[in-house]
């Protein structure tokens, strides 16, 4: 069986003015729950958004998109 490495990278995000960045990558440990380790990375980053991508190699040449996270709780409110 082909071991799959998974890496989490944090966005942030303001839909008023057309912002979409990157601002952290974290490797995960597969062996715990992804969600819980998802839910700690969009804290520490307050993002909106995290996309979880999955690799078969450990080196993370080949990404495939594993799942997305949105988080209401961070979204920009700039347009208040």
């Amino acid at each position: 069986m082909m071991t799959k490495h998974y890496i989490a990278v944090t966005y942030d995000i303001c839909e008023h003015n057309d912002l979409c960045e990157d601002m952290n990558e974290y490797i995960l440990d597969s062996s715990y729950d992804i969600d819980m380790q998802v839910r700690e990375f969009a804290k520490i980053d307050i993002a909106p958004l995290i996309k979880v991508y999955e690799s078969v190699t450990s080196d993370f040449k080949e990404l495939e998109l594993y799942k997305e996270y949105k988080f209401k709780q961070y979204e920009c409110d700039c347009d208040q």
